[in-house]
């Protein structure tokens, strides 16, 4: 893995077209829009987020040194208006949303971000930002802000492949008239929020949405990014403007490859929080396994659509398991020193078949194909006997491994995961807790176990059994 010669083909926005991703020095910058915590975190965050944490690890597994930015939106029109309601400082109340977000994020098996910059941390590198726009003449100063003039920046709409003239048509006129186009967008607003405004050279305020992220990805990942990614709600206008105030503060391209994912539905709608059709993280995992959902995300491309339902998580969760069940097949099946089989080659193959799909464009569909072929030999093997234990142990080694790349291996499987031995004891305390009527304790360890992957059924008959999840 991570010769010269490695290609990967992804799908870039802005393009239209799967570009080659040829990296000479093996490094690459990868930027993707994080969450806006003014609440709980729902399963359509969870799968953007999963899926470039996909990314993230295909593209180390090719041998790529990967620096991973994804930001946090904690000052935000929607935090300031939330915080107003429940009478707490907006950053008190975007941390703890933010914070919880981050556990959640944790339990699907997403890797940390290198970097995971707040905009209330980035201030000057914001104002920074706007002051060389408004030197270059892209930007404007009225009584209400600091606006980016659309009309200046010559390629605006490239992303959305608009025109100017549909840009125009489809611009939401706000309040403030005072704008020269009502497609500019605000750089600066001015005003005074407690616990969310700062001093500018312009005058007390808080940044626009969309120079956030601009200030951030460049001052971390420099003036061109690799990649730069997000759901896809967010080519217009945020990625667009992104470009356009980019760009005209650097005067070089701001990114090589747009990348952006397809919507979590539910009964065809986008779920989304304004239309009250989500299901939250925190509920979801009460219901289903991290794997679980890793899988149901994994089962589609994406750039396609997903159609939420309990039906089809559980129909995912079934065929993890029988990913899962050849692994533990071949470690605990009694087979023979010496035997004649093609286990070996045919897992050469399957991990060929799966390099061959995820280079095109990460195609995970394709790829757990090639790992149910696999399992599907490893289990039948396991059961006629007809493989030695070390052709069965180095197939399922290779199984285990690809689906790691997806964050799919199992639970015991992976660092840091409880062993038997440390299950069994935290039970032992468990039932003593609830011996003596202690259930305060006996419910912190259940979550406990819960956290770590271990689901915990408590019997009719007064026996707890226990599952990795």
């Amino acid at each position: 893995m991570g010769k010269p010669g490695v290609f990967v083909r992804i799908y870039n926005t802005l393009s239209g077209r799967k570009e080659e991703l040829a990296q000479k020095e093996r490094k690459l910058g990868i930027y993707v829009c994080g969450i806006t915590p003014y609440d709980k975190s729902h399963l359509g965050h969870a799968r953007t987020i999963v899926a470039f944490d996909i990314v993230r690890r295909y593209l180390s597994f090719r041998g790529f040194r990967v620096t991973f930015v994804q930001n946090i939106t904690d000052i935000d029109d929607k935090i300031i208006n939330r915080a107003r309601e429940k009478g707490v400082a907006p950053l008190e109340l975007s941390s703890r949303y933010a914070e919880e977000s981050e556990r959640e994020f944790e339990r699907l098996g997403v890797l940390k971000p290198d970097f995971a910059p707040k905009v209330s941390q980035n201030i000057p590198q914001i104002i920074g930002m706007i002051e060389k726009i408004m030197q270059r003449g892209f930007a404007y100063k009225t009584d209400s802000g600091v606006y980016f003039d659309v009309e200046k920046f010559k390629g605006y709409g490239m992303l959305s492949h608009q025109s100017m003239e549909s840009v125009r048509a489809g611009a939401r006129i706000e309040v403030d008239e005072r704008k020269k186009n009502p497609a500019d967008f605000a750089l600066w607003k001015f005003g005074e929020e407690e616990g969310a405004t700062f001093d500018s050279p312009w005058g007390r305020g808080r940044p626009g949405w969309h120079i956030e992220c601009s200030a951030m990805s460049t001052s971390i990942l420099g003036e061109t990014i690799d990649i730069h990614g997000g759901a896809r709600d967010l080519i217009f206008p945020h990625h667009e403007n992104e470009i356009a105030q980019s760009e005209a503060a650097t005067g070089r391209r701001f990114v090589r490859i747009w990348m952006h994912t397809g919507f979590l539905t539910v009964g065809g709608e986008k779920m989304a929080k304004s239309l009250g059709n989500f299901i939250t993280i925190e509920d979801a995992l009460r219901k289903f396994s991290p794997g679980q959902i890793r899988m149901f995300f994994a089962l589609a491309h994406y750039r396609s659509p997903i159609d939420f339902s309990e039906s089809a998580l559980s129909a995912a969760g079934s065929s993890l398991d029988s990913l899962h069940s050849a692994i533990r097949a071949a470690k605990s099946y009694p087979l023979p020193p010496v035997a004649k089989s093609d286990l070996i080659r045919q897992a050469q193959e399957a991990e060929r078949k799966f390099i061959e799909a995820m280079d095109d464009d990460f195609d995970t569909p394709s790829a757990l194909a090639a790992l149910f072929a696999l399992a599907r030999k490893i289990s039948g093997a396991c059961s006629e006997g007809s493989a030695s234990k070390m052709d069965a142990l180095s197939a399922a080694a290779t199984l285990e491994k690809l689906l790691s790349v997806l964050g799919l291996e199992p639970a015991e499987s992976r660092k840091g995961a409880l062993s038997e031995a440390e299950i069994e004891a935290l039970l032992k305390k468990r039932h003593e807790a609830r011996k003596r009527g202690d259930y305060a304790e006996s419910d912190r360890i259940r979550k406990e176990l819960l956290e770590a992957g271990v689901a915990v059924e408590d019997r009719r008959d007064g026996t707890t059994a226990w599952r990795r999840k």
